[in-house]
């Protein structure tokens, strides 16, 4: 918190459980870069507060596992320059929470995985042919009233929440939207580097003179 330029990477944080418990937290935090960490079984994955704080500034999350949480990332408002880039996010109780009824939309999200989207991937690119989008249902309730959230998960909830998205009331908020939702949760692999070619008449080549005395030109 209150820290900027930070790096953080290729951590497991697990296990923050605690009713106020956090992964990683921001506040007024920015130019901060988030990759390749594993966040599980926490309360909260991700915390943020008026984060970035400095004008002109983006948080970066990038390839992080955000996974069986009871709420994926909880944002204080509604706040800006945060970007998601391929991260993936399973098995949260849920997904995503704005206090005070508002969208994290003013944020970029682009090519993360979202165990709960729903689209197709009729080109085979692994990228969803349609947006993520997440939208507030039923559970404006636990969020409008935090007592409530002992039950989020419950029966009760659960038909409450069905209910409104078979028949709506209202019209439901708009949380996010990824444009390209990614199809699986592995990890992309980065191209291999072209093997470097010898240069005429600049020495042996090792692989070319094994392949010849194998028979294999």
């Amino acid at each position: 918190m209150y820290s900027d330029g930070v790096v953080v990477r290729n951590n497991s944080i697990v296990n923050a459980s605690g009713s106020t418990g956090i992964g990683i937290g921001f506040k007024e935090t920015s130019d901060v870069n988030i990759e390749g960490n594993r966040i599980l079984h926490c309360a909260t994955g991700l915390y943020l507060d008026v984060s970035p704080y400095q004008p002109d500034t983006t948080n970066r999350f990038t390839d992080n596992l955000i996974a069986y949480n009871g709420v994926g990332v909880r944002w204080l408002n509604d706040w800006h320059g945060n970007v998601f880039t391929g991260n993936r996010f399973k098995g949260n109780i849920t997904q995503m929470v704005v206090e005070g009824g508002k969208s994290a939309n003013r944020n970029d999200w682009e090519g993360n995985f979202w165990d709960d989207y729903e689209g197709f991937d009729r080109d085979g690119d692994d990228i969803g042919d349609t947006p993520y989008e997440l939208y507030s249902y039923a559970d404006r309730l636990w969020m409008d009233v935090p007592e409530a959230q002992f039950f989020k998960g419950s029966p009760m909830l659960e038909a409450l929440d069905f209910l409104e998205r078979l028949a709506p009331f209202s019209e439901p908020d708009l949380v996010l939207q990824d444009a390209q939702p990614l199809m699986t949760a592995e990890l992309r692999m980065m191209a291999k580097p072209k093997r470097a070619q010898t240069p005429a008449g600049g020495g042996l080549d090792a692989l070319e003179t094994l392949r010849r005395s194998l028979g294999r030109d």
